[in-house]
């Protein structure tokens, strides 16, 4: 493109150039002219005084007037020639009686020519007529005898070019010199104007690339940091900030996080890739599992440029790893407990009859009839122990259907309201000003808020406050069940869903195994967050409407931790 504007240009260029020295040389051209034109003119008006004035006219006289005005400055000779060529007279004696072939120009008219030879000259050809329109050559030729001149003689006046031509000449290289300055500030503003649009290309470009890779480092959901050399962090993206807790950015040396000290030993001693699992801890008693991969960066003198760091938080994976176990468990657990509950339960029948039997018996016995009846009751509390097993070992069968969310929790809440008012718990519901649509089965669904309900009023003996929240997020619904207790320690709410679990006095600890199961029939999970003296909080998260299975996400969990 570059070589192509500039050919046009200097084609461009080239044109004025020739139009400019072709307007040059006419201007010459027609200068000569005039002055040749002039010139004879003159000698036309001497000839025609003289003749007139009857004065002694002839040859010599002509030739005497040529000679005079070949003395002119720029002539360079005269000649009177006729139509045949041959030279009647000439400024230049030397040259006279010889053939001289010429243009011979029109009536009126006026010819011109460029010669060369031993010297070069203009030509300017025009007919001489001195007598033209009087009598005066009848009169001079009755006179003087004059008649050896022709009527058809050609004036041919030789002017001198050569000042035209210099002038002509310095014009030209003037011409080229403007035009070749003009050549080249042309071409250097195409070259350079080719140049800026590249640069500011190549710097659009840049900025491109610097935006996407700002957007996919931030959107990475592993934790990247870029350090140089000497451990100063130069960038990191939103994933690491959140991993590392700081909302600000990032500044100073990764050599101040305590945790990662022996990957900078590894790194410093010469190993090019490092991968470790470390627990993090930060802000005091939290820990994060990270996964860390370091490694170099090199340089072009081989020495290290800088060092990058992949920051994985395992939290999630750890959680999911114990959740596995955990329905491993529960699932070899709802095995056996289907088995066992099939074998037991045809013999407590049998023993539940045979205790009413003895018990008719007995009638006037009251200790063994008090007897028979304890033996009723706590067979038919074992099977209750075993229906409840059986319930949980069966899968759950659904029946979904479209609700309102609200309509679901404040049915649930008046199942426990006079509980609630028993034992001097507050009651304090809280929901979106739009109404929050869920795809459930409200029977079952009533049943995990309602055990949820149930352990956290049992939880505040002596009174408290049980706050229930739900929320819509990034397509996902949650509600949280909170309550005032005195919580649970750590080393135990890794088993707080497992069957047969529980912190109560009373109770078999299938409540929130479950909840957990039935949580998980409906595409969902459940999380609990705790600590001794500060109550515990259940939240359930499922998917919202139109959205398919679980969506995994900690929109939720972070604003209601």
């Amino acid at each position: 493109m570059i070589i192509g504007s500039v050919c046009i240009l200097a084609a461009i260029l080239f044109f004025l150039a020739i139009k400019n020295v072709h307007r040059e040389k006419q201007f010459m051209r027609r200068s000569l002219i005039a002055q040749a034109n002039g010139l004879i003119l003159s000698m036309e008006a001497g000839t025609r005084t003289a003749m007139m004035g009857m004065m002694g006219w002839g040859r010599k006289q002509l030739q005497l007037l040529v000679t005079e005005t070949a003395q002119q400055p720029g002539v360079m000779y005269v000649m009177l020639v006729q139509a045949d060529g041959l030279v009647v007279v000439d400024s230049r004696n030397d040259a006279m009686k010889r053939i001289e072939p010429f243009p011979i120009p029109e009536v009126g008219k006026t010819r011109s020519r460029m010669i060369s030879g031993r010297q070069q000259a203009f030509q300017v050809i025009r007919a001489y007529r001195p007598w033209f329109g009087c009598n005066c050559r009848r009169a001079m030729v009755q006179t003087h005898h004059v008649s050896e001149l022709p009527d058809d003689l050609y004036v041919v006046v030789g002017m001198d070019p050569s000042p035209f031509q210099g002038a002509l000449a310095q014009d030209m290289r003037q011409t080229i010199f403007l035009f070749g300055m003009m050549f080249l500030v042309g071409a250097s503003g195409i070259v350079s104007l080719f140049w800026a649009t590249h640069y500011r290309m190549a710097r659009r470009s840049l900025k491109d690339i610097r935006i996407l890779t700002s957007t996919i480092l931030d959107q990475t959901p592993v934790g990247l940091i870029a350090t140089d050399s000497e451990f100063k962090i130069r960038q990191a993206n939103e994933a690491a900030r959140g991993i590392l807790l700081q909302q600000n950015e990032l500044k100073g040396s990764i050599k101040e996080i305590s945790c990662l000290v022996p990957i900078f030993s590894e790194l410093s001693s010469g190993a090019q890739k490092v991968e470790k699992e470390i627990c993090c801890q930060f802000f005091g008693t939290r820990q994060i599992p990270l996964l860390i991969n370091a490694s170099v960066i090199p340089g072009e003198d081989g020495y290290p440029a800088g060092y990058l760091f992949v920051l994985t938080d395992m939290t999630r994976i750890r959680e999911l790893e114990v959740e596995l176990r955990r329905n491993e468990r529960l699932a070899s657990l709802g095995r056996l407990a289907a088995g066992i509950a099939h074998e037991i339960r045809n013999p407590l029948s049998s023993i539940k009859g045979f205790a009413a039997i003895l018990g008719n018996k007995v009638n006037e016995d009251e200790k063994a009839k008090e007897i028979a009846l304890v033996m009723q009751r706590e067979v038919e509390r074992l099977n209750r122990v075993v229906s409840g097993l059986l319930e949980f070992a069966r899968p759950p069968i659904l029946k979904k259907k479209r609700v309102s969310l609200s309509d679901i929790v404040n049915h649930s809440i008046s199942l426990v309201e006079d509980e609630a008012r028993t034992r001097g718990v507050e009651i304090r519901f809280k929901e979106e000003s739009k109404e929050i649509v869920v795809e459930v089965d409200p029977d079952h669904f009533a049943q995990i808020l309602l055990n949820l309900f149930l352990n956290a009023l049992q939880s505040m003996e002596n009174g408290g406050i049980l706050k229930i929240r739900v929320h819509e997020h990034a397509g996902k619904v949650g509600v949280l069940v909170a309550d005032t207790g005195p919580g649970i320690p750590p080393d135990q709410l890794s088993r707080i869903f497992d069957p047969y679990f529980t912190t109560k006095s009373t109770g078999v600890g299938l409540g929130l195994a479950i909840v957990h199961k039935l949580v998980e029939a409906h595409g969902g999970s459940i999380r609990v967050f705790s600590s001794p003296g500060s109550g515990t909080r259940f939240l359930i998260r499922i998917p919202g409407v139109g959205t398919a299975g679980h969506i995994p996400g900690q929109g939720l969990d972070k604003k209601w931790q």
